[in-house]
């Protein structure tokens, strides 16, 4: 039982929305807008990056709750035709994208990125880990508003959000 005079330390790393504003701009004048300039020269029309994904609390206490985790690793990732799993939204061809893998701590009382590994194919006999066409893994593709954890090229790209609604950064 944790005391409350002395509460459990913060693992947040907070920054301000001043730094969150100038890292976002960074990332789309240096790898966005070259990326879309580029996809849209291979594709033959003018096509928009990614800048953002959303995925549910529910969708992400699933994925670590599968895999008994502690944690979640974040993959840079490119949605394209591959063997065996061709793309079934065209305008998602070569957008940069995110996938996301549960992963569990080699010290479950304290997780940490060095000391997490990635729970691919794990739990390797349960039921809840077979995904579409029978292939074994916690692993998801996020994009998309809602329905998190269905393959990217099934969900629309997440737009910005509305001004009205919050802060865009």
């Amino acid at each position: 039982m944790k005391d409350s005079i002395h509460p459990k330390k913060s693992k947040l790393n907070l920054i301000s929305v001043e730094l969150a504003q100038h890292m976002v701009n960074a990332y789309k004048e240096q790898r966005g807008a070259p990326a879309a300039k580029m996809r849209s020269k291979e594709l033959g029309k003018k096509v928009e990056e990614p800048r953002s994904f959303w995925v549910s609390k529910e969708a992400l206490l699933e994925l670590m709750t599968l895999n008994k985790a502690d944690g979640i690793r974040f993959y840079y990732a490119i949605a394209d035709d591959y063997p065996g799993f061709p793309l079934k939204k065209t305008n998602h061809k070569k957008a940069h994208t995110v996938v996301m893998v549960a992963t569990r701590s080699k010290d479950p009382d304290n997780p940490t990125m060095e000391n997490s590994t990635d729970c691919l194919n794990m739990p390797q006999k349960s039921e809840s880990a077979v995904g579409n066409g029978g292939k074994v893994g916690s692993v998801i593709f996020p994009l998309a508003p809602s329905r998190a954890g269905l393959p990217a090229d099934e969900l629309d790209l997440c737009p910005p959000p509305s001004p009205s609604e919050g802060l865009m950064l």
